[in-house]
């Protein structure tokens, strides 16, 4: 496949406090009956604390902003809670008529610079409400670092979840990481996850050290994978994976068919993909350099 890049749609515009750094994990969602993709997204005040807002593109053209929000719709939790330092969009979805939002929560430690568990939020009015002030999918033996970047799809009368499971914190160029490949759950009802999970994409070989963000549409009988990956020696690139079962999945990353600019927005890494089709167009929006702090932007599938 290949991509035509369409350039940068958003930048932190810096005129709200809560708004000052980053538009990072774009998560769109197409609204047929005003014919826009509404993109939501992960945005910092200056203290690296995360909001969830969104912005309105025209579904014909994703580079004409039609609305902007001017607030933030999911604020950061409780001191002590999972996501007391940042919540971040990841996924959206519609179950039995009402939307929900499965996010990102941060939280920053001591010894390590920060922990990751995924929270969920329902839309009620305009207003989006948390339901859960617990992690939706805890830690276990196998998964007892961190794990969050849920990607949720409903097929076959299941709720299918695929998202980042941190295996452990290493140090690269004298900096903390970690170590995260990607799991797969499932739910009957896309809000009560349980606690089981299935290894489904591992890393490959001593070069790589972090697979992330997995953004999954199901093609006729095929599943096709977006996700970012990170190497030891170079910054995040998107990776690309297919599936018939959604559970063992063929890693295709040459098939990806975007890379870096060679210059402005997302010369250094381009990652956070989010893939969408609305009019027999395919859009593919995506974060660059500095994990989002210069904005996201979009490309065409040609």
């Amino acid at each position: 496949m290949k991509w035509t890049k369409k350039g940068l749609i958003y930048t932190p515009e810096k005129k709200k406090w809560w708004s000052q750094h980053y538009a990072m994990v774009p998560t769109p969602e197409y609204i047929q009956e005003e014919n826009v993709i509404r993109i939501y997204f992960g945005t910092t005040d200056n203290d690296i604390y995360g909001r969830t807002t969104y912005l309105d593109v025209n579904a014909d053209n994703p580079s004409e902003v039609l609305y902007l929000h001017d607030d933030y719709i999911l604020d950061i939790g409780q001191a002590g809670m999972f996501d007391d330092s940042g919540a971040i969009p990841c996924s959206v979805i519609n179950i039995n008529g009402n939307k929900y939002l499965h996010y990102i929560g941060f939280q920053r430690c001591a010894k390590v610079p920060y922990m990751l568990f995924s929270g969920i939020a329902v839309q009620k009015s305009d207003k989006w409400e948390k339901i859960s002030k617990a992690p939706i999918i805890d830690r276990n033996n196998t998964a007892f670092i961190s794990n969050s970047s849920p990607f949720v799809l409903q097929d076959d009368g299941i709720y299918k979840m695929w998202f980042w499971v941190g295996k452990a914190w290493v140090e690269i160029n004298k900096k903390l990481y970690i170590r995260a490949e990607i799991s797969y759950a499932e739910s009957a009802d896309g809000v009560h996850w349980g606690n089981y999970h299935h290894n489904c994409i591992t890393l490959n070989g001593d070069n790589e050290f972090s697979l992330g963000r997995p953004y999954i549409v199901k093609d006729g009988a095929m599943y096709k994978m977006w996700y970012s990956l990170r190497h030891v020696d170079k910054l995040y690139r998107i990776g690309y994976a297919e599936s018939a079962d959604g559970i063992t999945w063929q890693r295709k990353d040459d098939e990806a068919g975007i890379d870096v600019s060679e210059k402005g927005w997302d010369s250094e890494m381009v990652c956070y993909p989010a893939v969408i089709t609305v009019k027999n167009k395919t859009y593919m929006f995506y974060n660059g350099n500095n994990n989002g702090e210069t904005g996201f932007g979009y490309a065409e599938l040609n």
